[in-house]
């Protein structure tokens, strides 16, 4: 059993296919998949990839199947839940997204549409474009950004105690000097899996082989180093921990 006492220290340590019919506003945060999520890039830059290739018809066409068929709730992390257990064994290629050049996948360009990206902001960060997704598909109020930090308070309410459906927010920090460079991750919490981890679902997740998709996974809650892509294009050494838990509004 986590305790209060314990779970406080231990934070402390620590160009669009779609049109979509739901708005989130025009902020849009400039964290892009590097080690949580793609394996670190070489040496070449997002620009260096060039322009990736068109969806299929048939892409597409399944894609607005796949909507269509996505539940409304009863919970956000519900709508999640869903997207995992209809495709990731079956058919993970519909709710995953493969680096440059790879063609964007339009499930998630309907995810980025709502929050004002397109696929010159490659390698695509969606996390927090899905969270918002099925916040709002469920009838709450989204962050209206793309940014993972823009779920931090007091956008929302930070809880002590999250329960599943809470949403976990991850801050990259700089190791030398433990600055916020205003980078992370944001995935709904499902459960505890030790002292030290939580059980997350979330969007722009690497587990099993794929190195962007919905899924299910175990993340720490401490300090843990990853590399990301900042503004100027080059990639950097960070530590990522959990910040805040918080509730959808």
């Amino acid at each position: 059993m986590i305790t209060r006492r314990v779970l406080l220290a231990m934070i402390a340590g620590g160009v669009p296919v779609l049109r979509s019919r739901i708005a989130f506003g025009a902020k849009t945060g400039r964290e892009t998949i590097v080690q949580l999520q793609y394996p670190p890039p070489r040496t070449a830059t997002p620009e260096r990839h060039g322009r990736r290739s068109a969806p299929t018809p048939t892409e597409i066409k399944q894609t607005h199947e796949v909507l269509a068929s996505t539940p409304t709730g009863p919970r956000p992390i519900d709508i999640a839940q869903s997207f995992i257990d209809r495709y990731f064994e079956r058919k993970p290629a519909v709710i995953s997204q493969q680096p440059p050049p790879a063609p964007l996948n339009p499930l998630i360009a309907e995810f980025l549409e709502a929050a004002a990206l397109h696929p010159l902001n490659d390698p695509i960060p969606w996390c927090a474009a899905f969270i918002n997704f099925c916040i709002r598909r469920n009838g709450g109020v989204g962050s209206s950004s793309a940014w993972s930090q823009s779920f931090l308070p007091p956008a929302f309410e930070a809880v002590e105690s999250p329960q599943e459906g809470d949403l976990a927010v991850f801050t990259c920090v700089s190791p030398s000097t433990g600055r916020d460079i205003g980078l992370g991750h944001v995935a709904f919490f499902r459960r505890f899996d030790d002292e030290r981890h939580i059980v997350v679902v979330g969007g722009n997740q690497a587990t099993q082989g794929h190195s962007s998709i919905i899924s299910e996974r175990i993340l720490p809650i401490g300090d843990r180093p990853v590399r990301r892509r900042i503004n100027t294009g080059d990639v950097i050494s960070t530590m990522m921990h959990l910040n805040k838990f918080v509730r959808p509004a």
